[in-house]
């Protein structure tokens, strides 16, 4: 079977107009991360999911660094909401950072909130509960399982 110059031309010329066209049209597709539009269910788990490590990604100097934990828990939407915004975090940075928490605690287990190089917060999981410290708003304990927050000691 003969393949004509004719159609690896025409072939080649299809494929560089559709990049030159998602190019020139600012085609900003991105890839959805974090599953957790809606609820979700909570479920945790012992064992850690493969995942390919990134470094974190920096917003006005503040980034999440995993850390690592015995204990993993994959956590619905709202509950990394709730946890974000008692920590002190501002909706438009929950929103951007929220996956990368999320991420974190269910490959990981732990984190850590860093503002450039100060720990702004830690982040554990232990047992079916999440253990925070924050340096602005104290100690504090989450259940997941009734969105409560409780035995916390503030500053």
């Amino acid at each position: 079977m003969r393949i004509r110059r004719q159609t690896i031309a025409g072939a080649v010329t299809a494929v560089l107009l559709v990049s030159v066209v998602l190019e020139v049209s600012g085609c900003r597709a991105e890839p959805v991360e974090w599953s957790e539009l809606g609820s979700g269910s909570r479920r945790s788990t012992a064992n850690q999911t493969s995942q390919t490590p990134r470094s974190p990604r920096q917003i006005r100097g503040i980034h999440i660094v995993p850390q690592s934990n015995q204990e993993v828990a994959d956590l619905s939407s709202d509950d990394i909401v709730r946890i974000m915004r008692r920590v002190g975090f501002p909706d438009d940075l929950i929103l951007e950072l929220g996956g990368e928490m999320h991420s974190a605690l269910r490959s990981s287990g732990a984190a850590r909130v860093l503002d450039k190089k100060t720990v702004e917060a830690i982040l554990r999981i232990n047992g079916h509960y999440v253990y925070i410290t924050s340096r602005s708003r104290g100690t504090f304990i989450y259940d997941p399982a009734t969105g409560q927050f409780g035995g916390a000691t503030s500053r």
